[in-house]
């Protein structure tokens, strides 16, 4: 669309074709329309295939959890299954679905535009392409940062889910021996720390996602 609208300007603003430009402009909006068209059908599907995996996964967990031993059962936190089942099942669906579609529109876009700017000027491209090392260093060293974070942050959730499900479950015990202000206490310690390292993902990609990005 950019070089489209570079020659739109070369050919039509500056030789005064009225007719031209007005040709040119119903076909960019036509470029446009089939562009946003083919969006919303690349997110359709994208997001039919991601659920049908999740629902694949969730169905299998589900059959896995029913076979396993009552020692299993009893050695495993509930919260750590749900926190397990819930966040890993999403992440692969996000990663089979949205996360796929914007990697190989990153990939076409870099070499597309590389393409663009070596056939327009070699050195004006070069030039700009030696941002494309420091860039790519830049996200290996964040997936580094972030992935053991991430994992951090997804046993802490496992943690509150766990303290949530056996208050639930102990309610009655807890109010006989009156230690609500106890239990209370402890979920709020457990939920301030599932912040602070959430906290600590958000500032991590608000520093390095915008430089990516560029």
């Amino acid at each position: 669309i950019p070089q489209f609208i570079r020659w739109i300007i070369d050919r039509g603003i500056r030789t005064g074709d009225v007719r031209f430009l007005v040709w040119s402009v119903a076909g960019l909006l036509g470029i446009t329309l089939v562009k946003g068209v083919l969006t919303f059908w690349m997110g359709r599907w994208s997001e039919v295939v991601s659920q049908g995996v999740a629902h694949d996964l969730r169905a299998a967990i589900h059959t896995k959890l029913t076979e396993l031993s009552f020692g299993y059962h009893d050695r495993t936190e509930t919260g750590q299954l749900l926190s397990r089942a819930m966040q890993d099942v999403e992440r692969i669906r996000f990663l089979t679905g949205r996360a796929t579609l914007n990697i190989a529109g990153a990939i076409v876009l870099i070499l597309s535009t590389a393409v663009v700017l070596f056939t327009m000027n070699p050195r004006l491209a070069l030039l700009s392409m030696a941002m494309v090392p420091f860039l790519a260093q830049r996200g290996l060293a964040f997936g580094r940062a972030f992935r053991p974070l991430s994992l951090t942050l997804q046993n802490q959730l496992a943690v509150l889910t766990t303290v949530i499900e056996q208050n639930l479950r102990g309610a009655r015990v807890v109010k006989a021996f009156a230690q609500e202000d106890a239990e209370i206490a402890a979920f709020d310690r457990e939920n301030r720390q599932w912040f602070a390292y959430a906290a600590e993902s958000v500032r991590l990609r608000a520093a390095n996602i915008p430089l990516m990005d560029l």
